[in-house]
């Protein structure tokens, strides 16, 4: 036989037993490749080879992956289903994101996106892979979406000059256990049952502390879907109406509540024998005063650790490619971008932690008037 043929016909039966060399042989070629069609732009091969992964959602990845590893393969059920080996020992060890490879080699490999954040003071169970991490929603999440009912309408609040201002940049960030079964992460986002339920719960809670405070209930992301703007343009849309209320009213603080992409694991804690959701505040580190949101953060931050240790992740600075870094916060010297939970996280849990939260925020505002007032 010849031999060049022998050694083709070998190499094409390895590739049809071995669906993972496929992958790897393409994804290698498609990096050199690119270089070659970006030459005029060198920012151009770094944003297309970020958009094409960020449209490989993790368990798609992990699922190529287990062609050649497969122990890889049980990473792929619901964390509601029963326990493995596997998903018991891994978390025990390490803190490695094992359930979405992207999380895992983005701060390894170049080009790879991971997380833009850098830890300014490490909270409980924090490190390089537990940082606060954002999703954007696919776009066929709401391309279907019907008429909203009007009964689903959120009535809105008439604001009267409230101490704290609440909003929701990313208004429509949702939660699994409110969701399909079948639902990933990525597809966490809903018109209903969202992160504007928190808002409301956080006021609910000042005002019993004697803090009167006042909800934006603006869909930003229906905005963004009238005017045909991208998902990271949600900052701006915000802006456009925070800035107003900044600029005309004496309020003093501003909230801006999310969720975090990371799961259960690393978004709860235990306080008082009771289930929480974990609290991270994230710093904008693109503006020229943003040391005065981190020192607003981190007395925040001690406040809920010397109280209700473990409950704060933290304060994490965001800063490059990839991410706002502003967050709008060159408004004000005391606005908050606060992840509260994460996508596994429920209303009870999530609720509990706001409770502790409007403790030490109310405690923070009734110092700080009272040192304004001396």
């Amino acid at each position: 036989m010849n031999r060049p043929l022998y050694i083709l016909r070998s190499i094409v039966k390895a590739i049809k037993h071995n669906p993972m060399l496929i992958f790897v042989v393409l994804f290698i070629s498609l990096w050199l490749v690119i270089p070659l069609f970006s030459k005029g732009s060198p920012e151009s091969s770094t944003n297309l080879m970020h958009e094409w992964i960020q449209e490989i959602d993790g368990s798609t990845l992990t699922t190529l992956m287990s062609f050649d590893q497969p122990v890889l393969a049980d990473l792929q059920s619901d964390h509601n289903q029963t326990l493995s080996f596997s998903k018991i020992m891994i978390p025990l060890v390490t803190n490695s994101p094992y359930q979405d490879l992207r999380l895992l080699f983005g701060h390894e490999l170049p080009n790879f996106p991971g997380n833009q954040g850098r830890i300014a003071i490490a909270g409980s169970g924090t490190n390089q892979f537990t940082t606060s991490v954002e999703s954007a929603p696919p776009d066929y999440i709401f391309e279907q979406e019907e008429e909203i009912d009007e009964s689903e309408q959120r009535s809105t609040d008439v604001y009267e000059d409230e101490t704290v201002y609440i909003y929701n940049t990313h208004n429509r960030e949702a939660f699994l256990p409110y969701l399909d079964e079948d639902a990933t992460s990525n597809e966490a986002f809903n018109h209903v049952d969202n992160v504007v339920d928190l808002s409301v719960s956080l006021k609910e809670r000042l005002q019993q502390r004697g803090i009167d405070s006042y909800v934006e209930k603006t869909d930003f992301y229906k905005i963004l879907q009238q005017k045909g703007l991208e998902y990271h343009e949600s900052y701006d849309v915000a802006r456009e109406v925070v800035a107003d209320y900044h600029e005309e009213e004496p309020t003093e603080y501003f909230i801006d509540i999310h969720r975090d992409a990371q799961p259960h694991r690393i978004t709860t804690t235990t306080i008082n024998d009771k289930p929480a959701a974990k609290l991270m505040f994230v710093v904008g580190g693109e503006h020229e005063d943003y040391e005065a949101n981190l020192e607003f953060a981190a007395e925040l931050h001690e406040m809920l650790e010397k109280r209700y240790p473990s409950l704060s992740r933290g304060v994490q600075i965001s800063e490059g490619e990839g991410t706002n870094g502003v967050f709008n916060q060159d408004l004000s010297e005391q606005k908050l971008l606060l992840e509260v939970g994460g996508v596994d996280n429920d209303f009870e849990e999530m609720n509990y932690s706001l409770d502790l939260f409007a403790d030490v925020l109310a405690d923070y505002i009734a110092e700080n008037n009272q040192s304004e007032g001396e």
